[in-house]
């Protein structure tokens, strides 16, 4: 078997049928492969038909919603690729980016993860990389400020004419990478619920000596952000783990006074600038759904920092590592 693609979902079903029947090209390929989908336990009675559905795909039920690590996790266990190709259940994909980027990867493999560009369907190019978290980057507006002056990263063109860029990180909406390699990596980690374990298992690649690349003249469809934004809970508990997981990165990643200070300072940020007047105005005009949704985060924030200090670990409490 030469590629091995997994995808993880949690009732974004609209979007996985649309990503499954794109997948369907893989019929005329010229490689081996099969599709692994997890799910993380949706409970709401669509995983028999999409079986049915998707007859010549494997589906897999996941014990619980442990997060997007573990769930691929379980689906790279229950594989045999060489290759291992990532997918969010809300791209859309075709048979000749899949074949360059696995061509690719077995040209090159000193490229360790690879990716490609992904636009919307409105062609809105969704940027899927970035620059690791660090005192630079911390918040959005030291971020803005970080990009003003930076100068991009290092690029190549290949003869064929593929532009390739090498950012910090790829996001794990598309990540090939080949199998052997993703387990000397030790795989997701699975410290994080969902955010940045995309940013972490490239960090891993980079200090190992690997190389994280992306592809710019190869491109996928991805609309992203449909079950995550649901409602406003839904969205409070997500942008809370967005938060909760830059902390778990900041402790993996970082060490000594520079951790101490990088986790103190997002502390303050989070509790007594950044998010605390969006919390009051969303307490105040309640009536706003998109507001309200702020205050709900703010009180899964102090929620999260009480039980951090109590339990004395970053961990979300979603997180299949956390120990009360």
């Amino acid at each position: 078997m030469q590629l091995s693609v997994v995808i993880v979902n949690y009732r974004g079903w609209k979007r996985l049928r649309l990503c499954l029947e794109s997948l369907r090209c893989l019929n005329a390929a010229s490689f081996t492969w099969e599709v692994n989908i997890v799910d993380n336990q949706s409970g709401d009675g669509q995983l028999p038909l999409f079986k049915k559905d998707f007859p010549e795909f494997l589906f897999i039920e996941n014990a619980g919603n442990f997060g997007f690590s573990n769930g691929c996790n379980v689906g790279a266990k229950q594989s045999t690729g060489e290759y291992l190709l990532f997918l969010n259940p809300d791209t859309v994909v075709s048979l000749a980016a899949i074949q360059r980027l696995l061509n690719l990867l077995e040209e090159r493999p000193e490229l360790t993860i690879l990716s490609c560009s992904q636009f919307t369907d409105a062609g809105k190019d969704d940027k899927p990389y970035g620059f690791f978290l660090s005192p630079k980057t911390l918040t959005s507006l030291s971020r803005s400020f970080y990009r003003l002056f930076h100068k991009g990263f290092d690029r190549e063109v290949e003869v064929s004419g593929e532009e390739i860029i090498f950012p910090d990180w790829v996001s794990g909406s598309v990540i090939l990478i080949n199998r052997n390699t993703f387990y000397g990596m030790d795989g997701w980690s699975e410290d994080f619920w969902m955010y940045y374990e995309d940013a972490d298992l490239c960090k891993r690649v980079w200090k190992s000596g690997g190389r994280v690349a992306l592809v710019k003249n190869v491109k996928i469809i991805h609309n992203h952000g449909g079950a995550s934004r649901i409602n406003s809970d839904v969205k409070s508990l997500t942008k809370s783990e967005v938060l909760i997981s830059k902390h778990i990165f900041i402790h993996k990643h970082f060490s000594g006074f520079t951790r101490v200070v990088l986790q103190s300072y997002f502390v303050i940020n989070n509790l007594l600038f950044e998010h605390l007047i969006l919390g009051i105005l969303g307490i105040l005009l309640f009536f706003n759904a998109s507001l309200r949704a702020y205050s709900k985060l703010y009180v899964r924030i102090v929620e999260y920092y009480f039980n951090a200090a109590k339990n004395q670990t970053w961990l979300s409490p979603r997180s299949v590592n956390y120990k009360k």
